[in-house]
């Protein structure tokens, strides 16, 4: 909201607000919107500052004629909120999902790494038996007679 009202009273032409209020409106959006938390939803707190510092307009609203356009109910203002909580949950069970099968895939490969790295401990464990029972002699007699 408060990116689209900088777009309409923005002149191209001059490089700079259409008048003086639209730059003073523009930089007190700016300023509350800085203020506000970065965890909450940053459309409904554009969309608040935005009418707190424009105010009301008179408007036409679908079954009710001319009259102040109401704000949104509760109700659907909850709902809004229920659907992006929604999507924001089905994006977190996808990636809890993704990695939950990249660590058993890594788990698998740890279990074959260790089987691996026990198979090699046994062989060096026979190789060096096998040099103290006797085959290293063999090897220092024949660099000793060379």
């Amino acid at each position: 909201m408060v990116a689209f009202y900088k777009e309409t009273h923005w002149s191209t032409r001059k490089g700079k607000f259409i008048n003086a209020a639209t730059e003073h409106n523009y930089n007190l959006m700016v300023e509350r919107l800085g203020e506000k938390e970065s965890e909450e939803d940053v459309e409904e707190v554009a969309d608040t500052i935005f009418k707190e510092v424009l105010g009301r307009k008179s408007g036409y609203a679908v079954g009710m004629g001319h009259m102040v356009i109401p704000d949104p109910s509760p109700t659907i203002v909850k709902s809004r909120a229920f659907i992006r909580l929604s999507e924001e949950n089905q994006r977190n069970k996808s990636d809890a999902e993704m990695y939950k099968s990249k660590l058993e895939k890594m788990m698998g490969d740890i279990e074959a790494l260790q089987k691996n790295f026990s198979e090699h401990d046994k062989l060096l464990q026979y190789y060096w038996m096998s040099e103290l029972e006797g085959g290293g002699e063999s090897h220092r007699e024949t660099h000793q007679d060379a």
